[in-house]
Protein backbone atom coordinates (compact mmCIF):
# COMPACT_ATOMS: atom_id res chain seq x y z
CA UNK A 1 0.00 0.00 0.00
CA UNK A 2 1.53 2.86 -1.22
CA UNK A 3 -0.16 5.44 1.13
CA UNK A 4 -2.89 5.83 3.64
CA UNK A 5 -6.24 7.21 2.11
CA UNK A 6 -8.35 9.46 3.71
CA UNK A 7 -11.83 8.52 4.67
CA UNK A 8 -14.72 11.10 2.95
CA UNK A 9 -16.87 10.11 6.53
CA UNK A 10 -13.41 10.94 8.72
CA UNK A 11 -14.04 14.12 10.27
CA UNK A 12 -10.75 14.98 11.85
CA UNK A 13 -9.55 14.54 7.65
CA UNK A 14 -12.35 16.98 6.59
CA UNK A 15 -11.54 19.42 9.44
CA UNK A 16 -7.60 19.20 8.10
CA UNK A 17 -8.39 19.70 4.42
CA UNK A 18 -10.54 22.31 5.81
CA UNK A 19 -8.01 24.08 7.73
CA UNK A 20 -5.13 24.21 4.66
CA UNK A 21 -6.46 27.23 2.98
CA UNK A 22 -5.32 27.77 -0.70
CA UNK A 23 -3.33 30.64 -1.26
CA UNK A 24 -2.62 32.73 -4.27
CA UNK A 25 0.72 31.63 -6.50
CA UNK A 26 1.45 35.65 -7.34
CA UNK A 27 0.87 37.19 -3.60
CA UNK A 28 0.48 34.54 -1.35
CA UNK A 29 -2.70 35.59 0.39
CA UNK A 30 -5.81 33.19 1.05
CA UNK A 31 -8.14 32.30 -2.55
CA UNK A 32 -11.69 33.95 -1.87
CA UNK A 33 -14.04 30.84 -3.28
CA UNK A 34 -17.44 32.59 -5.09
CA UNK A 35 -20.45 31.20 -6.68
CA UNK A 36 -21.70 33.18 -9.85
CA UNK A 37 -24.70 32.38 -11.02
CA UNK A 38 -24.28 33.65 -15.08
CA UNK A 39 -27.78 35.02 -16.95
CA UNK A 40 -28.74 31.93 -18.38
CA UNK A 41 -28.85 30.39 -14.96
CA UNK A 42 -25.49 28.20 -14.26
CA UNK A 43 -23.99 28.34 -11.50
CA UNK A 44 -19.77 28.31 -11.33
CA UNK A 45 -17.75 28.19 -8.67
CA UNK A 46 -14.83 30.89 -8.57
CA UNK A 47 -11.63 31.52 -6.98
CA UNK A 48 -10.76 35.32 -6.18
CA UNK A 49 -7.75 37.09 -5.47
CA UNK A 50 -5.28 39.77 -6.81
CA UNK A 51 -8.33 41.37 -8.84
CA UNK A 52 -8.95 38.47 -11.33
Amino acid sequence: MAGKVKSKTDVSARAEAKGSARLCSLCGKKVDVIMSVSPTGKKRMRRICCGN
